[in-house]
């Protein structure tokens, strides 16, 4: 029997050639922070994933009042490439939540998010836009 079969059969596989796992960035991340200690910063672990997979980005926040709750996910998913989206989905007075996803297949560690900057930018003075960031100016 040839050795590659018999690794085969023994559950050895090999990678086809040209067909390269992707690197991402891998986190996972929830709890609750004063709106003052906006934006957090984080420092991801990495991940090999299997090939096709590729890299994505979801954050969600949620804002009541001067509280915040952040949940994030880093790492390899079957969904198809989706360039940088932020949403927010405004639900009443006090209560705000935002979301931002994004998947990635293009190089390695492309789902670079660290920081809560882009759904969050600091408060602004009395009287001037609120704190979150909506993408086209003040509201």
């Amino acid at each position: 029997m040839s050795p590659v079969l018999l690794l085969a059969l023994l559950g050895v596989t090999f990678p086809l050639p040209g067909v390269q796992a992707l690197l991402c960035q891998f986190g996972t991340s929830h709890d609750v922070w004063n709106v003052s200690q906006l934006p957090l910063h984080w420092t991801p672990k990495e991940i090999s994933c299997d090939s096709g997979l590729g890299c994505q980005d979801t954050m969600v926040l949620i804002e009541s009042g001067s509280q915040v709750s952040m949940v994030l996910s880093k790492g390899c998913t079957e969904a198809k490439d989706q360039e940088p989206r932020v949403t927010e989905h405004r639900m009443g007075p006090g209560l705000s939540v935002l979301s931002y996803t994004y998947v990635c297949r293009h190089k390695d560690f492309c789902n670079n998010l660290v920081t809560t900057a882009p759904l969050w930018t600091p408060q602004t003075p009395a009287g001037a836009c609120g704190r979150v960031r909506r993408g086209r100016g003040c509201q």
